[in-house]
């Protein structure tokens, strides 16, 4: 079904954590960013839309790789 060396475990991951590629994201990695900023950020943006994980599917592709 699913072959490990495709890549597809590898893109879900990527996808799903990309917002640490971020400017912010990499601030809050670094520990450079304060709950202030996160405060002022979250006013700016508004409430963050929050996108599956595909949890289910990352599940099916790891069973399938065992």
């Amino acid at each position: 079904m699913f072959d490990q060396k495709d890549g597809a475990l590898a893109e879900l991951v990527r996808k799903r954590y990309q917002s640490f590629d971020t400017e912010i994201g990499a601030q809050i990695e670094a520990g450079k960013a304060d709950f202030d900023l996160l405060a002022k950020k979250v006013k700016e943006w508004g409430e963050p839309k929050v996108a599956s994980a595909k949890q289910e599917l990352a599940e099916m592709i790891f069973q399938s790789a065992m």
